[in-house]
């Protein structure tokens, strides 16, 4: 971990999301390809030793040790074959009904694909570490990128700095990987700033309570097996609640927000009646 590094990663994740509407900017990896945004370029930074409280965690479960060890449905191939087309197939996600879990991710992702956030994830190929951890870290990033979007509709967050900020809460707990808990706080911290209040301090507050009493094993469920179910029984499953306070920040900075996990055809009753 070059220390130098990750404080001017830092300083730049900062900077990068003072705007309200979470405009990333990219960076070229070590090969030179421009496909990597800051935060994504931190995390790899930190990866070691931070990334062991992940190993810690999700070691002591089988569906914990699939996703570290890509077998049955993580395995690369299956992905990449079968996962990832079905996620990026517009006209399947559309004939979705609207209380699926695959509509609102339609919805989400229809302006600007997800293919190209899958690029961003970090390759075995890459060869940080040059043994196993390169293959876990290749494992976790593909995994973590293509189940990103679907906690944001199943949490309710939504793609501007506050949304993106909260997600990376969740993250954190979902996965045991506190520099997303980092990049929550670093983004967070610019919200009062620009909207003279400090309601965001209290939605990053309610977001950690939400994260922690959620059930963990989301996390072990492949985005495929989520797609068609009903959003509402899947929040259900996995005690995720409604965030009370975040409602509140969308409605009175609503330059801020952009409440793009809604499908606009479906009643989300919990969410009304907060």
């Amino acid at each position: 971990m070059n220390l130098f590094k990750v404080l001017k990663l830092i300083k730049q994740v900062t900077k990068s999301y003072t705007q309200s509407n979470s405009e990333r900017y990219s960076m070229e990896d070590r090969k030179g390809d421009k496909r990597l945004d800051y935060v994504v370029a931190l995390y790899r930074e930190i990866s070691f030793p931070l990334g062991l409280l992940v190993l810690k965690k999700h070691l002591k479960t089988n569906g914990g040790r699939n996703v570290l060890w890509a077998r049955g449905e993580f395995d690369p191939e299956y992905v990449e074959n079968t996962v990832l087309p079905k996620l990026i197939d517009s006209e399947y996600l559309k004939s979705l009904a609207p209380n699926t879990v695959g509509a609102h991710f339609y919805n989400l992702t229809k302006d600007w694909g997800l293919d190209n956030l899958f690029n961003q994830r970090y390759k075995e190929s890459e060869g940080k570490f040059g043994d196993a951890r390169d293959e876990m870290l290749a494992n976790i990033t593909r995994h973590n990128l293509l189940s990103h979007d679907l906690w944001h509709v199943l949490f309710r967050y939504d793609t501007t700095a506050m949304g993106e900020a909260m997600i990376q809460e969740v993250s954190s707990a979902i996965w045991n990987f506190k520099p997303s808990a980092l990049t929550s706080y670093l983004v967070t911290k610019q919200l009062p700033k620009e909207t003279k209040s400090n309601l965001p301090w209290e939605v990053r507050k309610e977001c950690k309570k939400l994260a922690q009493a959620m059930d963990h094993s989301l996390l072990y469920e492949s985005p495929l097996s989520l797609l068609e179910r009903d959003i509402d029984e899947v929040r259900k499953q996995f005690n995720i609640g409604v965030p009370v306070l975040y409602k509140e920040f969308t409605e009175k900075f609503q330059s801020h927000t952009r409440l793009d996990t809604f499908h606009p055809e479906y009643n989300d009753v919990d969410w009304d009646k907060t």
